[in-house]
């Protein structure tokens, strides 16, 4: 691919799906002394790339062009690791994972104080997110099936959602070799609480040869028992006589996934297309004080996707045009025979389809490279009953329809690029509820919406090494059928729920050298701010028992700072480094809650890894360690049940054996780290200053103690 096709395409990535490394944001004009584009250099990456010889930070460039501040995790960067896709992402700068505790277990993601459903989560530009919840399970998708994540935070691409309160997250699949030129690559893992792996990945071709073609096939399985002691206080916080260590029950899980995709080049046409599956079966353990035996969801999920990108149709330089459709589905069964969840017992079933086209134009003229582009999507969501006790269903369609518009202005030789947005979407919602199976149907109003995302970016590189940035834009999002209508189990409907709106804002820098200084190198500084003010934003508040019911608040003020820093001495001592302020407060008409913090939103995270890379008899190996900080959150809107502070420390060892193999050994909370004790203010009596919480989730769920993990790959 020329450099200028690869320059256009780039910002026609920025409506649909996307193959390759291309970034779906749009590049501004290079200056006259540099060029920042994302060439077909030579693959960097692996662990061998800890000591090899470049001297810039691996994503210099696309940091450096961006108006958005964009964190990339490279999968190859933690080849042998024992990590979760949501595990890997949390541990970026402005981005906390939450999950119910455990290998395998539902994991969700957020992004600078928003909740989880803000975060707009896509496969290779597919978007996750439907009609039933916003919400994604992080977990069901292996860090090792992508080649790249991709983390928006703050502004984002109008093709990725506008500019979301909670930004994006694109999941990058790598066509062909792999990156160190395999063809083939095979894992396979154990570990501490009956973990266990397999995984095998071909893939071959030239994707951008005038008529050459490239693929990519991967299967999986994983599974765990999540067996773990953790620490139980009963459900009785100042009742100290019935704490004890408990094992946690019906934690295991069993997982398949397998992906296809092909993508290839006939003169100016390019064409892309590809198709994922996964299914598991796993226990839902239930609260720590109170675990459910016999609760469980099976899913199943497939999602397939094509485009077709032409470069210059007609002979009109500088146009690119690209075509896309993607379609989804998933189906769910929940099963609760002794109602040890919600307030019934329950045998549900839950089915969604999806659907969406989309068609995008990019003219670059002079100073503008200017996008349009058209989106249409469907979606069907059922909600059933099947036992006897509760013959209900609830079922609906969403319909939409986004047009999006944006320009890349360069001004001062490129210096300087300015980008002006717009996504506006109209959403209709027709719902149905059943009131029971013989009863009369009962009609809900239908739900017309339109949201508009206007965004301005900006970036000012005042040196080659040092760009300046900042964004603002509003965002909207539309309540879900599960916040709509609820599930008759632990989650009340409510049908009057208002559309949340916002508006958000972010500025910093990011430093950046492209020449090693002395003995260091790959050095690399971000500092932002960041902003937000929702209006009408949904929260679950309890209602009594375990009941809980979305209700909209009049506002939220969210705000906070973002630090990273990263550097190599000597080709051998890597280390990476990043600290997040987030400081979330409710504005409500209770006073009560009124300036109260969010829950699940901690107020500091830290995160720190050290690298130490050499060869050895002619074999690289590579010594890591890493430390994350996560301070008290709650879990309720008063603030009065804590979750306690925690530190965790991890360290592993990589060692090339030979003949394509790499054995890797990795620790997780070396420390057992599993009870902190929690100061109370005021102290009840004098003997009650402090209890016993366990090392948990920001939402609550315990964590696994001391955990070893044992890995073998291979590749050729």
């Amino acid at each position: 691919m020329g450099r200028q096709s690869v320059h256009i395409a780039l910002a026609c990535a920025c409506l649909s799906a996307r193959a390759g490394t291309a970034s779906a944001e749009p590049e501004p004009s290079p200056p006259p002394d540099e060029t920042i584009i994302i060439d077909d250099r030579a693959p960097r990456g692996g662990v061998a790339d800890l000591l090899g010889p470049d001297a810039e930070a691996r994503d210099r460039r696309r940091a450096l062009a961006a108006s958005s501040f964009l964190t990339i995790v490279h999968v190859d960067e933690r080849a042998g690791e024992t990590r979760g896709l949501a595990e890997a992402v949390g541990a970026a700068v402005g981005a906390d994972a939450r999950s119910l505790g455990g290998l395998g277990s539902f994991s969700s993601l957020t992004v600078r104080g928003a909740a989880p459903g803000h975060t707009q989560v896509l496969v290779d530009g597919v978007a996750l997110s439907r009609l039933g919840t916003t919400t994604v399970d992080l977990s069901r998708f292996e860090l090792d099936g992508f080649e790249e994540i991709e983390l928006y935070r703050g502004g984002v691409p109008v093709a990725l959602g506008g500019a979301g309160v909670g930004g994006a997250l694109n999941l990058v699949t790598r066509v062909g070799r792999g990156p160190g030129g395999e063809r083939w690559h095979a894992t396979a893992g154990v570990g501490s609480f009956g973990a266990r792996s397999l995984r095998v990945r071909a893939g071959d071709g030239e994707a951008e040869r005038d008529g050459g073609v490239a693929y990519v096939a991967t299967a999986g399985y994983a599974g765990a028992n999540g067996d773990f002691t953790y620490f139980d206080d009963g459900g009785t916080n100042l009742t100290l006589a019935d704490d004890r260590i408990v094992t946690r029950e019906n934690n295991g899980y069993d997982e398949l996934d397998g992906a296809l995709r092909l993508a290839g080049r006939r003169a100016a046409l390019r064409w892309e297309a590809g198709a994922r599956a996964f299914a598991r079966q796993q226990g839902l353990p239930g609260p720590a004080f109170d675990q459910a035996m016999r609760v469980s969801l099976d899913s199943a999920a497939a999602i397939a996707d094509g485009a077709l990108t032409f470069d210059e149709p007609a002979d009109v330089e500088g146009l690119v045009v690209r075509t896309a459709v993607n379609l989804a589905a998933e189906a769910q069964a929940f099963r609760d025979p002794d109602d040890e969840v919600g307030n019934a017992a329950q045998d549900r079933r839950y089915l969604t389809l999806a659907g969406g086209a989309s068609a995008a134009a990019v003219l670059a003229r002079g100073r503008h490279r200017g996008s349009a582009a058209l989106e249409l999507r469907g979606d069907y969501f059922r909600d059933r009953e099947v036992g006897p006790n509760m013959p209900l269903r609830t079922y609906g369609t969403r319909t939409g329809v986004a047009l999006a518009i944006a320009d890349d202005i360069g001004a001062l030789g490129g210096r300087v690029a300015i980008e002006p947005s717009v996504r506006v979407e109209l959403l209709r919602t027709d719902p149905l509820a059943d009131g029971s199976a013989g009863g009369m149907p009962v009609e809900l109003p239908s739900r017309t919406e339109a949201l508009a995302s206007p965004r301005l970016g900006a970036r000012v590189l005042v040196l080659p090494d040092l760009a300046i940035k900042a964004s603002a834009g509003r965002y909207g999002r539309v309540p879900t059928a599960l916040e709509l209508f609820g599930d008759r189990g632990f989650i009340l409907g409510s049908p009057d729920l208002r559309s949340e709106r916002g508006w958000v804002g972010d500025a910093g820098l990011v430093w950046a050298p492209g020449r090693a200084r002395r003995f260091v190198d790959r050095v690399y500084l971000e500092a932002a701010g960041f902003w937000a003010r929702p209006r009408d934003p949904i929260v679950f508040v309890t209602t009594g028992g375990f009941v809980a019911r979305p209700v909209n608040l009049p506002g939220a003020r969210m705000r906070g700072v973002e630090l990273v820093a990263s550097a190599r001495a000597a080709r051998t001592l890597t280390l990476t480094s990043n600290y997040t302020l987030t400081d979330t407060r409710a504005e409500s008409t209770q006073p009560s809650l009124d300036g109260k913090r969010l829950p699940g939103r901690p107020l500091h995270a830290l995160y720190g890894r050290a690298d130490v890379a050499r060869r050895v008899l002619g074999r690289v190996a590579a010594v890591f360690a890493d430390a994350s900080f996560t301070s008290g959150s709650y879990l309720d809107d008063a603030g009065l049940a804590l979750v306690p502070a925690r530190w965790l420390y991890g360290a592993g060892v990589k060692l090339e054996l030979g003949a394509g193999f790499t054995l890797s050994i990795e620790g997780k909370n070396l420390r057992d780290n599993r009870i902190e004790l929690v100061p109370l203010d005021p102290a009840p009596r004098p003997d009650l200053a402090r209890i016993p919480r366990a090392v948990s989730d920001v939402a609550g769920f315990p964590l696994p103690g001391r955990a070893v993990y044992l890995r073998l790959d291979w590749s050729h």
